[in-house]
């Protein structure tokens, strides 16, 4: 074959190249290594040669290439590493791959109000208060499953809790009782039901199974509400509800104000009034806009699930999932990944009656307070656009940074999306920020207590094994003891058995001390905060930039 020596000498410095662009960041030593052996070249990286487009050239002058079936490839897509400029100067992302939505059916989202789980689970509530912030009143009524409120009665009252009704102790106040006396008979309306309780000594109003009833007095004991029954002389009887009963008092006291019980069929929704623009209600020490809903599912405590309309929802992540002192693209990227995030994950949490949590399960959501003029115009300059893929919704992933690459998700993740590819980042080295880079050192004993921690029995680490993508990141781990005893993990359990803050890591050492040199924190596959904050602040780029990087192929409409 024609020329085989120096075919042979090109495809080895293209080798060389591509080793030293994939090698993992971290490591102790530094250089362009050959093979993987101790030897380095003796030049610059720039002054390494390649294959070209238009033949063998210097690194620099043209993107290298490979060589495949259908010809040379060129290696990056034309993308050049950035430099960072002051003022936002830094070279711009090639932006003609950007993919054209246009060509794609983009189905509408008709997602306009979010159900948001605030306790739920082993965190539900006995008791939960909420107080009136931007008027007075509140209406009392249920949600439907169009997540529409429907009104059955209501209250001029700011400050209510709202306790399970099985004589809960209401701090500072005393027991309310869950046992009353019950008039005899229905009324037609809410307004009927509370002038006949009005008649009697700590009468209230209920609303029991789509009929109105008036109500007096609340005691410990069914004994004790007919004794109180028998010294009224009223026409009732003693009465407890069922457990899915709710109760509304005014706060601070023992005075019951409603009582709502409709079995499985609805629970007690709560809509704040406002006396005038939207409404804002405390609720343990973070203002939300929207209303509440309070059921107890299996008839246990309350769960407590915000009903926010979906740019409202979006302004209480954005703050809290980046600062709001942030650039405003940065902010712009972060409230397109919350939005769409939302938009793919409705009903995730069905059996516990919402779409999202408010922590990191989900994102983290603490309403209004955290937002500033900047974050709200972040997410009102991107209302009603999502990232998107091929028409369909992203799983729009995101994390706090990654220390030099993202990773696909299928490493990390069950799933492998073909826009949650990893991508080297060069964008985080131009700021700083906590764990951009750390380093851990655990013995051979201190590791095989973290993994006896987490379920796996092994003796004395003698040998850590790694396994890096083809972006750097470790998305395999093997520990090993003298006895031969094996363990594994994949994905995030990578760095979370050992308590890492993410997976772009090397490893070095011997079971005397085994160090984790890496950066970054989180499961790295999506939005790098960090990265995006870089993005917008050093280079200049804007949301759109940021979005495409980040997820290949994607787009917003």
């Amino acid at each position: 074959m024609k020329n085989a020596p120096v075919r042979r000498l090109i495809i080895l410095m293209l080798i060389v190249v591509l080793l030293a662009a994939a090698a993992p960041m971290g490591g102790a030593s530094s250089g362009i290594f050959v093979n993987g052996s101790t030897d380095t070249l003796p030049a610059e990286l720039s002054a390494c040669y390649a294959v070209g487009a238009s033949g063998v050239t210097l690194l620099g002058t043209e993107s290298p290439c490979v060589m495949t079936g259908s010809g040379l490839v060129t290696l990056g897509g034309g993308e050049v590493q950035p430099t960072p400029a002051p003022g936002g100067t830094g070279t711009v992302i090639d932006r003609s791959k950007y993919v054209d939505g246009s060509q794609y059916d983009n189905a509408p989202v008709s997602l306009k109000t979010v159900k948001v789980g605030l306790n739920y689970s082993s965190g539900a509530l006995t008791q939960a208060k909420l107080l009136n912030a931007a008027g007075s009143g509140y209406d009392f009524g249920y949600y439907d499953s169009a997540r529409a409120f429907h009104r059955v009665g209501g209250t001029d009252e700011t400050a209510l809790t709202m306790i399970k009704d099985t004589n809960v102790d209401v701090d500072g106040v005393g027991t309310v009782g869950c046992f009353h006396v019950k008039l005899s008979g229905s009324y037609a309306s809410f307004d009927a039901a509370s002038a006949a309780a009005a008649a009697c000594n700590g009468g209230f109003p209920a609303y029991y199974n789509g009929a109105y009833y008036a109500l007096f007095g609340n005691y410990a004991s069914m004994a004790d509400a007919q004794a109180a029954l028998a010294a009224s002389g009223a026409d009732g009887s003693a009465f407890s509800a069922s457990k899915w009963c709710v109760v509304v008092t005014r706060s601070d006291t023992q005075q019951i104000l409603f009582e709502y019980d409709c079995g499985t069929s609805s629970s007690l929704g709560i809509l704040p009034r406002s006396d005038g623009g939207k409404t804002l209600t405390w609720f343990k020490g973070y203002k939300y806009y929207g209303g509440f809903q309070y059921a107890r599912l299996d008839g246990g405590n309350i769960t407590v699930v915000n009903y926010v309309g979906l740019e409202d929802y979006v302004k209480g992540v954005v703050p809290y999932e980046m600062s709001a002192s942030w650039p405003l693209e940065a902010l712009k990227a972060q409230a397109l990944c919350a939005r769409t995030y939302v938009a793919s994950n409705v009903n995730t949490y069905a059996k516990y009656g919402f779409d999202v949590t408010n922590d990191t399960y989900s994102q983290v959501y603490r309403g209004a307070g955290g937002a500033n003029a900047v974050s709200d115009a972040a997410v009102d300059a991107t209302a009603g656009k999502f990232v998107r893929y091929q028409g369909g919704l992203c799983s729009t992933f995101f994390f706090s940074s990654d220390g030099g690459s993202t990773e696909s998700s299928g490493n990390v993740f069950s799933t492998a999306y073909p826009y949650l590819a990893g991508v080297m980042d060069p964008f985080e080295a131009a700021v700083d920020f906590k764990y951009k880079a750390w380093t851990y050192t655990f013995s051979g004993e201190e590791l095989a207590a973290k993994l006896a921690a987490k379920g796996r029995s092994i003796g004395t680490v003698t040998r850590v094994s790694p396994t890096y993508s083809i972006t750097g990141n470790c998305v395999k781990i093997s520990f090993s003891d003298a006895a031969g005893t094996v363990v594994t993990y994949s994905k995030t359990s990578v760095y979370n058995a050992i308590g890492l803050p993410g997976c772009h890591f090397t490893v070095s050492g011997d079971s005397s001390g085994y160090t984790f040199s890496g950066g970054g924190w989180g499961h790295n596959c999506g939005m790098s905060q960090w990265g995006a904050y870089s993005m917008a602040k050093v280079y200049g780029y804007d949301s759109e930039d940021i979005i495409r990087f980040y997820f290949t192929g994607a787009y917003t409409a």
